[in-house]
């Protein structure tokens, strides 16, 4: 498998050369880089005129004439790779030297997968932090068996989007099989949440990059960790939270980013019924006729007129 880089700079000067040099010192090379400048105005232009000078073979620079911003801008550099395996790029991380073998690797032993993504190092002056996921609570294991099962999805749209656009690789293919053009909202969540709805995304569980935190960062980390609610709920209401909230969540999103599709015919959907269903049994009889009303009256959990008569 051939890979490609996607790499966006602007205003990089600093940490540049150290991420080019961890690209270019792979154990497997990459068979070409591609570079869109967003019109710096320091000296990341001439950095990346030297390296393009050394190594001609593989760097492609594209200097914009227009600032198009970080969604436009990576999306153009997303598209103008050629490669089969497209890795994507931050402009001030570092990655580990194996990081394009493993990647590759993964795509030949799992097939299903149309994209990939990894854990990362969390790096700043100080110090580094061995793990992004768990400095977000968020376990290998939990990721992985929300893969296994089908829940990444539903996981990404209700936690917050946990993986970050630098940790991502996807197959070229996957651009169109997907729709993967006009970004609405940056790469990491559009990419990420387009194939965790076909389950056709998978994880690496190991951090192959390090994910440089500063002042000067075009777009930042995330917020490390949700708020835990502790308040204490009936049994019912609980169940509606924890199983038919975010299934009714997930599915508004799925509609948003994927307004053509049949999305009663999806698992997704169903996994909603059954979660909905279950709730709704947990009702007295009268109460649950009572409820399914208002929500037929207020088209509220997709119930029909007829669902009266049949849950």
């Amino acid at each position: 498998m051939k890979v490609s880089v996607a790499l966006c700079t602007y205003n990089g000067e600093k940490y540049l050369s150290q991420q080019l040099d961890s690209i270019l010192t792979q154990t497997t090379a990459p068979d070409e880089i591609v570079v869109c400048d967003d019109m710096s105005t320091d000296s990341t232009i001439e950095i990346l005129s030297a390296y393009q000078q050394n190594y001609p073979h593989i760097f492609k620079v594209f200097r914009n004439e227009t600032n198009l911003g970080f969604i436009k801008n990576f999306e153009k550099a997303i598209i103008l790779t050629t490669h089969e395996i497209i890795v994507i790029s931050d402009q001030d991380d570092i990655w580990e030297k194996d990081k394009i073998e493993k990647t590759i690797h993964f795509f030949e032993a799992n097939v299903q997968f149309d994209g990939v993504f990894h854990d990362l190092k969390l790096m700043d002056e100080e110090n580094t932090q061995p793990s992004y996921l768990n400095w977000k609570n968020i376990s290998h294991e939990t990721v992985n068996k929300e893969i296994s099962e089908g829940e990444l999805f539903t996981a990404l749209v209700n936690k917050g989007s946990f993986i970050l656009g630098c940790a991502l690789a996807i197959k070229r293919e996957a651009l169109a099989k997907h729709n993967l053009k006009d970004f609405p909202v940056a790469h990491d969540y559009f990419i990420v949440q387009k194939l965790s709805m076909k389950n056709a995304l998978g994880f690496i569980s190991k951090s192959l990059s390090s994910y440089r935190l500063h002042s000067n960062q075009v777009y930042g980390l995330r917020s490390a960790v949700e708020k835990k609610d502790t308040e204490q709920l009936p049994k019912s209401k609980q169940y509606f939270k924890d199983y038919v909230h975010p299934y009714l969540n997930a599915l508004k999103r799925a509609k948003e980013i994927s307004p053509k599709e049949d999305h009663n015919k999806t698992e997704l959907y169903s996994k909603f019924i059954t979660h909905r269903n279950a709730y709704l049994n947990t009702m007295g009889f009268i109460d649950k006729k009572i409820y399914i009303a208002k929500c037929v009256r207020y088209n509220y959990l997709d119930l029909k007129i007829a669902d009266i008569f049949t849950i």
